[in-house]
């Protein structure tokens, strides 16, 4: 064989590789059933193969990216301060551990929980208003935020659809722990940053006491940001889920007796 003809068979896509890539988690959890295993037993195995594709998604399913999670805007307020995170990123979900997965086929529900040892993530803020003895004024630039110990518990209400399965309803909830937040720009002057400071802050001092206080009050913080955070997640996390579980057939996991 020739050096040019080598080359072109390098360089060529194998037949039928994505095809052989691809695998249903629908299908995958049924035949996990028809080996004798017991439905939790596989429901548990189809999480743990989520952390593969989590980086890609399923473009097969339509299944969004769930590592990287991004999330338009997260709006709360903590004392008489607004904050708005917009455009942010969320990494971390793949290196999830699962502490638990119920399938309950007569309530039709699936109860997850996730460990994860850390999420960071990037993107804007926006806040405007005042912390105790501090008026902000309005700051806007890149925010990084991170945590440790977060948890994710989800809850799917699963029914019927046709002769399969489909995600009806979905409870999420999100505890974190142990934060750290990096604003920049905080106290902009005549609304610019100032580059060569601390976060390119045009007041130093006052943005190391605005972020250890809610660094440190961040029990406060942490409180108004998780139902929020929680609240934007939520239909993705269905989405994800429905299309994952869409071809199962109905009487896998639900009860009709």
């Amino acid at each position: 064989m020739s050096l040019g003809i080598s080359i072109l068979c390098l360089l060529l896509p194998l037949p039928h590789s994505e095809a052989l890539a691809y695998s249903d988690p629908g299908k995958e959890m049924m035949a996990c059933v028809d080996r004798g295993e017991d439905i939790n037993a596989c429901a548990r195995q189809t999480l743990e193969n989520f952390r593969d594709v989590m980086e890609t998604g399923v473009p097969e399913l339509g299944s969004p990216i769930l590592d990287p999670i991004h999330v338009k805007l997260i709006s709360f307020k903590f004392f008489n301060l607004t904050s708005e995170f917009f455009d942010v990123d969320l990494f971390g979900f793949k290196n999830f551990r699962l502490k638990h997965s119920i399938l309950d086929k007569k309530h039709r529900t699936w109860d997850v929980l996730l460990a994860l040892p850390k999420i960071n993530a990037v993107g804007m803020y926006r806040m405007f208003g005042t912390l105790p003895g501090v008026d902000l004024g309005t700051s806007t630039g890149d925010e990084r935020f991170s945590a440790d110990s977060v948890e994710v518990r989800t809850v799917l209400t699963i029914g019927p659809k046709g002769n399969n399965v489909h995600v009806t309803d979905i409870q999420l909830s999100i505890e974190l722990d142990d934060i750290g937040l990096e604003l920049e720009c905080l106290f902009p002057k005549n609304g610019k940053c100032c580059p060569r400071k601390y976060l390119k802050s045009c007041n130093a001092l006052l943005t190391k006491a605005v972020l250890r206080f809610i660094t440190r009050d961040g029990k406060n913080f942490v409180k108004e940001f998780q139902p929020e955070i929680a609240k934007q997640i939520s239909p993705i996390f269905k989405d994800y889920f429905d299309r994952a579980i869409g071809s199962v057939e109905s009487q896998y996991l639900i009860d009709y007796a």
